[in-house]
């Protein structure tokens, strides 16, 4: 089966390590929170791009807990470790692209916020945090809605169902809830996990309910009947998973954990499907875009973009059936699936022009990028200075671009030295591995000699 693609690397600040991050909607950016407070956005475009800071100044006084973007609203939360001071706020930014846009803040708890999540329609907001408590605030008059209690320990995971009438919650009393939000009462306490709740999601709209643990245990029950439906013990080994993800398609849990691991998993065939390497230190994020193609991974320093790649469509029928639905809503998912899907031969094409730009000569539109570097010595000289190091090929792009390149072609070359910048970050990955490896085998031949029996005389 296909591995994922990593497409790009986004290097994270050395002030600051990073703690949260998320893909924004309908746009090629990604928000990050930092240690520090600060919120920074970054542009997936071709290149090597400079994060902006959102805000004039930080947007907190302490960690960055959890990002979530809607629509045109992005919102995040904070928390500060050591009791030396408590920052229990969430800020709402609104049109957060201007230079100097200042977010709303809600003060709603009096301990540390540690998740938020945004209602689809951009209208109701839910908070959980260490006082046991979850919140649900409404955004446009900023005042709060309901509270919702019964958890006996910190709240660490929360997530509203997408059609904003079920909550979802858990924390550390080992306990995952579901709610109704109209009543205000829970529905359900699930105890099928013997550690901390990490991270809980809703999936196939509020059918299913995800929840991973610090045991290192991926839970995903049945709404109607509030059925265990599916268990992965042991996901990770023995390392804690901090955050899933569902695929927008509902067959694929994306899982993330201390042991520098993203894994992907098959809910239709019930097994492991990839194992993800990259990595250096513990992941503490990720997250799927809209249309399922791309995903997210973030750590205390770097945030990678990976491609998923294509594969023929599932049945949906046949993977509803494992959670007893009905064929009428798989039949409903699939038309709505079908919607404005592209021809996979075609996906990602443009039917080419042949009409010449405003100024160029006749012909000038025959010349692409492929046949630009077809020219004799031009592709090897990107190749060997590509080798050689960053300053060369820089230069060597340049003067391949001071040859009037098409712009196309000019964009080509950018996304190569992008490309090959990742490839650089994997070579110097596994070097560092390899090196960590030499080391551990001769200190343990050193170990073995020294245990060794003496020679007898």
């Amino acid at each position: 089966m296909a591995e994922p693609v990593l497409l790009r690397s986004l290097q994270g600040p050395p002030e600051g390590r990073l703690t949260a991050c998320s893909l924004l909607p309908g746009r090629q950016q990604v928000a990050t929170g930092s240690q520090d407070g600060s919120l920074l956005l970054w542009n997936l475009s071709p290149g090597r791009p400079r994060p902006v800071r959102l805000g004039t100044g930080r947007g907190h006084a302490g960690h960055v807990t959890c990002i979530k973007a809607v629509g045109q609203t992005l919102v995040s939360s904070s928390m500060v470790p050591w009791l030396l001071k408590r920052d229990s706020t969430v800020s709402i930014w609104k049109n957060w692209e201007r230079s100097k846009a200042k977010p709303a803040t809600l003060k709603l708890h009096f301990s540390p916020v540690r998740c938020v999540d945004l209602s689809l329609d951009e209208q109701l907001l839910l908070t959980a945090s260490d006082d046991k408590t979850l919140k649900l605030s409404s955004l446009p008059g900023r005042r709060f809605v309901a509270s919702y209690l019964g958890h006996s320990n910190w709240l660490r995971a929360a997530s509203l169902s997408p059609s904003a009438s079920r909550i979802m919650s858990g924390g550390d009393d080992q306990t995952v809830r579901l709610w109704d939000v109209e009543k205000k009462s829970c529905l359900q306490t699930f105890y099928d996990s013997a550690s901390s709740i990490t991270c809980t999601k809703f999936g196939l709209g509020d059918s299913i309910t995800v929840a991973s643990s610090w045991d290192s245990s991926i839970n995903i029950w049945d709404v109607r009947s509030f059925q265990l439906r599916q268990h992965y013990g042991r996901a990770h080994g023995s390392s804690p998973i901090t955050q899933v993800a569902l695929h927008p398609r509902g067959d694929l849990i994306l899982s993330c954990a201390a042991d520098r691991q993203l894994r992907l998993w098959d809910l239709r065939a019930g097994k492991l499907r990839n194992s993800i390497l990259g990595h250096d230190r513990p992941i503490h994020s990720c997250s799927w875009d809209e249309s399922g193609e791309h995903f997210l991974s973030c750590d205390s320093e770097v945030v990678f973009y990976w491609s998923l790649p294509a594969e023929e469509s599932p049945t949906l029928e046949a993977f509803f059936g494992v959670f007893g639905l009905k064929a009428s809503d798989a039949a409903t998912l699939k038309e709505r699936n079908a919607e404005g899907a592209l021809d996979p031969a075609t996906r990602g094409q443009e039917t080419p022009s042949t009409v010449p730009r405003d100024g160029a000569a006749p012909g000038a539109c025959d010349e692409t990028p492929e046949k630009t570097l077809q020219k004799p010595g031009s592709l090897q000289k990107l190749l060997e200075a590509a080798w050689a190091g960053e300053q060369v090929l820089q230069s060597k792009v340049s003067d391949l671009q001071e040859q009037n390149l098409p712009e196309a072609a000019a964009l080509m070359l950018e996304k190569m030295v992008t490309e090959m910048d990742v490839l650089t970050h994997l070579l110097e990955s596994i070097e560092q591995r390899l090196a960590a490896s030499e080391a551990s085998t001769a200190e343990l031949r050193q170990l073995l000699a020294r245990q060794a029996p003496a020679p007898e005389p």
